[in-house]
């Protein structure tokens, strides 16, 4: 009885480490940085199409952008949750500089938990400059 209760505390303990180390890898490769740009275009996506999620914010910025040290993404496209802009206060402030022409800097994730298409960094914050 002695072993097979040896036997499953050390199952329980290795699956406990591997799963530590899963949550620890996971958490450690999501990075934040920022970019500076114009913007091509502002879109929300309408429907559950071609790997798209029915209100999900998608945003190129003109000519593509240098992807921050540190972070793995698509150097052209940012697609944000429907969830991350709610409000759509960064759908309006994006759309503002758009029609403007004016410049924006861009806080961007590649997060996996709110990552909205895969290989894409997601939006977290946007500054409209002069």
């Amino acid at each position: 009885m002695l072993h097979l209760t040896s036997a499953v505390a050390s199952r329980v303990l290795r699956m406990l480490l591997l799963a530590g180390f899963w949550f620890a890898g996971s958490t450690a490769c999501a990075a934040e940085g920022s970019i500076t740009g114009a913007l091509q275009f502002v879109a929300v996506i309408q429907a559950n199409a071609i790997g798209h999620q029915a209100g999900n914010l998608e945003v190129q910025v003109a000519g593509g952008f240098t992807v921050p040290t540190g972070m793995s993404c698509d150097p052209n496209y940012i697609t944000t949750l429907k969830s991350v802009d709610a409000d759509k206060r960064m759908f309006g402030l994006l759309s503002m500089a758009l029609l403007a022409q004016k410049p924006v800097t861009l806080y961007i994730t590649d997060n996996p938990a709110v990552t909205a298409f895969p290989g894409r960094c997601s939006l977290i914050a946007v500054t409209l400059q002069r």
